[in-house]
């Protein structure tokens, strides 16, 4: 018998209980297939008990005229029902609200060093992407481990994006590709140093100062002498002149096979080789 056929049975009142067990047992693998999802924020029994619960609401809710399957229909509160569950019960540790902004930017940025670079981003990489020193760095670090288990719902991309934790629940990735990624990114580390080497002093310091140390504009100010302003102004002249036919001829190749490919990185080719911009200049560095 099919789902909808036992789904109005069950809302005529024929055999409820007998027509519900039926259909629990015709749908309990896709349930759990969907708690393990989340399995890594709550004890399977509970999600599989929350998902059992929202499929008798969906029982109740469903309208065969729509047109819907009904497994289709009651995946929507199942997949509610869990994350509600976890939101509701499973977050052991209150995180004060001005350090929820910065653990969702430092979730997000090793997000995506991990499904770019397929490794951990080193601290001083995520020092320079968010501008923080390595202080700042560790105290969200502790944060971020002490809230864990956060909210599955909760926003965390940024003006441009809706992405939640949900979302972002890694699947598995192509090891093959990852070690070819992996070669070929430790060659352009040395290639990228190369060029940086040949920068006049005050923009080859900046540039050590911002990705090599994991200063922050304001570290990197006091450290050369000038203000943040400048700072940003040397660093940017240091990326054009890196731009150059001379000095990026070798990393333009970067740019073609990885940067330029990458659905999270919108930088064409043809905006690499006039401007080398900030998307890209930091893709460069931030591995190293």
């Amino acid at each position: 018998m099919t789902n909808e056929q036992l789904v109005i049975r069950v809302k005529a009142g024929e055999d409820t209980a007998g027509n519900m067990l039926k259909l629990w047992q015709q749908n309990k693998g896709f349930i759990a297939k969907m708690a393990k999802k989340y399995q890594g924020y709550a004890e399977m029994d509970d999600l599989m008990q929350e998902g059992y619960i929202a499929l008798c609401e969906a029982v109740r809710q469903y309208d065969p005229e729509q047109g819907v399957t009904f497994l289709h229909y009651a995946a929507f509160w199942i997949r509610q029902a869990m994350q509600r569950y976890i939101d509701n019960c499973c977050q052991p540790v209150r995180i004060p609200v001005h350090a929820q902004d910065a653990i969702r930017k430092y979730k997000k940025a090793v997000r995506e060093y991990r499904q770019y670079y397929g490794c951990e981003p080193p601290e001083r990489a995520l020092c320079a992407i968010l501008d923080v020193d390595r202080e700042n760095l560790h105290t969200i670090q502790e944060n971020a481990r002490m809230g864990q288990i956060d909210s599955l719902s909760r926003v965390i991309g940024g003006e441009e994006e809706d992405l939640t934790i949900e979302d972002t629940v890694a699947s598995g990735e192509d090891v093959e590709d990852d070690c070819i990624r992996a070669v070929d990114l430790e060659m352009m580390q040395r290639e990228v140093w190369l060029a940086v080497d040949q920068l006049p002093d005050r923009l080859r310091d900046t540039v050590k100062c911002r990705y090599r140390d994991g200063m922050t504009l304001e570290q990197t100010g006091q450290h050369l002498g000038v203000n943040r302003s400048y700072v940003a102004n040397l660093e940017r002249k240091a990326f054009r002149l890196l731009s150059t036919e001379r000095r990026g001829a070798k990393l333009r190749r970067y740019c073609e096979e990885y940067i330029a490919a990458s659905p999270i990185h919108h930088v064409g080719v043809e905006s690499f080789n006039r401007t080398w911009t900030s998307e890209v200049e930091r893709d460069a560095l931030m591995g190293l």
